[in-house]
């Protein structure tokens, strides 16, 4: 009898299935999962480009605040089916300025929504505004600086997420310098234009 049952094959096949089902399930919703993040930060990048673009070809180069909502609101049709509600936005007027024969970049004017807009005068580089990109590195040079970041909830495994990471979100961010395509100088809502050392 003992023979029997060592050299019996049934049931071999279910029982590597019961072995090997987890490790295909941990890896179907592992790829889901990383399919969601690469598609969530990928729209965050347009929002972002389109945000930037869209504020920098404002009509009125002294948009309201008005305005700013509706250029956003405009641009977070790329995040659908996000959800937008606790989007972070900064819009920044930046401008360059040689001082002294050195070049600074900084904050001209700021608009934000569910954020803090940035103060005026930063300079570029610093208090983690981005160093002005090299394209905009001259005497004059003025450029709008999008800034969005929202928060992500992972669909499955939050709680092993939270386990691993001590949180269950990750924070996207997205610091995007885009030209002004405007003659005269844009000035978020409040703001004022870019002083001149010249």
């Amino acid at each position: 009898m003992f023979t029997r049952f060592r050299t019996n094959q049934r049931g071999v096949a279910a029982i590597e299935f019961a072995m090997i089902l987890p490790a295909l399930v941990t890896i179907y919703f592992g790829t889901v999962e990383l399919t969601r993040i690469g598609d969530t930060t990928r729209k965050l990048t347009l929002f972002a480009r389109a945000l930037a673009d869209l504020s920098g070809r404002a009509d009125n180069p002294s948009p309201s605040a008005s305005d700013m909502t509706t250029i956003a609101s405009a641009a977070s049709a790329i995040m659908q089916p996000l959800d937008v509600s606790g989007l972070q936005i900064v819009v920044s007027a930046m401008g360059v300025e040689s001082v002294g024969g050195t070049l600074f970049g900084g904050v001209c004017s700021s608009w934000a929504q569910n954020a803090t807009a940035r103060a005026r005068l930063v300079i570029a580089g610093t208090n983690g505004v981005p160093a002005a990109p090299a394209t905009y590195q001259f005497d004059g040079a003025r450029y709008i600086l999008a800034e969005v970041s929202m928060t992500y909830t992972p669909l499955i495994g939050s709680s092993l997420y939270r386990w691993i990471f001590g949180t269950r979100q990750l924070t996207f961010t997205r610091q995007i310098p885009w030209a002004e395509r405007t003659t005269n100088e844009i000035v978020m809502p409040g703001g004022a234009a870019c002083p001149n050392y010249s």
